[in-house]
């Protein structure tokens, strides 16, 4: 063989090694969850709580969180924090939100997430198998005698909270606060904007992490299940101003959602996950509103 052939050769395998070592690199980075500590707590606003851990069904991860009790009540709504936050999320103001419900008469269930907060796991998924950790939270739930069930999840909680309801007629009711309609949709710009690499890497990325991880990214979907949870109500709630997720999104999740009781509230100014924020009597209205109509 010709030297110069066999630089040719040694070149091209070596962008190829290169190309795929990259690509492990940004797998394992993009699923690595940001744990982040938790600041404040319900009795930093008079409620009364408990710490509760439960595990995640299938693979059994411990989970942590708490129970927030209200006085002679039988329904309990589910909360689920997005990525990269926790149960206490500042910048949603979850607690504010969980204390509104609590004094309204539900009970209250906040959790971390695997890899996320005081829970454990180090991978996250974007809700390929978060879907586990709340399903494990329903069975902890019914468990403490609670029947009628309602979840609010928010951006990844949000898909957590449609693809769980899909399968699992426990629950009663959803609010999906920010969620997407097909993760293909806003994979590449994410992709971009969290790694700073090419988009050119991203499909031996979205091969790598299922090698890897058995995660199959390409899978989630809510918009083809979202239909599976009628006739069960669902609230969807998106910020005008979303720029992670436009709200076209949920004009797309009402539209395939084959339930005319069925929801949806664009948020003038809001940004992502930033309802409550920008209007925050008016949010509680609407979550009480629909959850008394959905659970009493």
């Amino acid at each position: 063989m010709k030297w110069w052939l066999k630089v040719i050769l040694g070149f091209v395998a070596f962008v190829i090694v290169a190309y795929l070592g990259i690509s492990v690199f940004l797998g394992h980075s993009m699923t690595q969850a940001k744990r982040l500590l938790l600041e404040g707590n319900p009795a930093q606003l008079g409620l009364e709580y408990k710490d509760v851990s439960f595990y995640s069904v299938e693979d059994e991860i411990s989970l942590n969180g708490w129970y927030l009790p209200a006085e002679d009540s039988e329904q309990i709504i589910i909360m689920v924090h997005g990525a990269d936050g926790n149960r206490a999320d500042p910048t949603i103001r979850l607690l504010d939100i969980a204390s509104g419900l609590v004094e309204h008469g539900y009970n209250v269930l906040m959790f971390d997430l695997r890899g996320h907060g005081e829970s454990d796991g180090n991978r996250i998924s974007a809700g390929y198998y978060e879907v586990r950790d709340l399903a494990g939270a329903v069975e902890y739930v019914k468990g403490l005698g609670c029947d009628d069930i309602g979840v609010l999840g928010f951006s990844m909680g949000a898909v957590v909270a449609i693809l769980t309801t899909a399968e699992n007629d426990d629950i009663d009711a959803v609010i999906a606060d920010s969620s997407y309609a097909d993760l293909n949709d806003i994979m590449a710009p994410e992709f971009s904007k969290r790694t700073r690499f090419p988009q050119f890497f991203l499909p031996p990325l979205l091969f790598m992490v299922k090698i890897m991880y058995g995660v199959d990214f390409l899978a989630i979907k809510p918009i083809e299940s979202i239909a599976e949870i009628a006739p069960r109500p669902v609230l969807i709630i998106h910020g005008e101003m979303d720029e992670t997720i436009p709200y076209e999104h949920a004009g797309r999740l009402l539209q395939t959602s084959g339930n005319s009781a069925n929801q949806v509230w664009i948020v003038p100014g809001a940004g992502h996950v930033r309802a409550y924020v920008t209007q925050p009597e008016e949010y509680m209205n609407r979550i009480i509103d629909f959850f008394d109509g959905a659970l009493r």
